[in-house]
């Protein structure tokens, strides 16, 4: 048995109780080819990076498996053809695995509503950035001698010839 991590994404259509259908579903397909969930982590609704199946958005699930690595072949054919999953990653596990719960974990994308955002930064004031614009002028500043007695690639270009 090795550690496993599969990523996968749930069609965007789909409300929670479909969602969690879904996780229950991929569950039975790893624990009928004799693997252990060992913990399963909703990421929530997210926008993918582009179009997939003509699909711009999906519901992310990570979950941590052990699994017989003679067996991953059908847990990946299984999802390939599962009505809800359109796109999966199955890796191998690197480091600790993560402490077994039995429950589905759901991230918290938002702060509580009891929980405080912290402050911001103040954005900088507009004379203490024409000011640091400035400087960085003055730094760039270079010696008309300076370039006078610079070799140019032209130069080199002559010797050749």
């Amino acid at each position: 048995m090795r550690d496993y991590e599969l990523m996968y994404i749930v069609r965007p259509e789909l409300d929670e109780d479909a969602v969690r259908n879904a996780v229950r579903s991929v569950r039975a397909v790893i624990e009928a080819q004799g693997g252990e969930v060992v913990k399963t982590t909703l990421w929530g609704r997210r926008r993918l990076a582009y179009d997939v199946q003509r699909l711009r958005d999906g519901h992310y699930v990570l979950v941590a498996l052990r699994l017989d690595g003679a067996k991953v072949g059908a847990v990946e054919r299984a999802l390939r053809i599962h009505d809800t999953v359109f796109r999966h990653l199955l890796v191998q596990h690197q480091g600790p695995m993560p402490e077994p719960d039995g429950e589905i974990e759901e991230l918290a994308l938002e702060p509580a509503p009891d929980q405080e955002l912290p402050e911001p930064e103040p954005a900088p004031r507009q004379e203490n950035v024409e000011a640091a614009s400035a400087a960085q002028a003055d730094d760039e500043v270079v010696d008309d001698e300076e370039l006078a007695e610079a070799p140019s690639a032209s130069d080199e270009d002559e010797g050749d010839e």
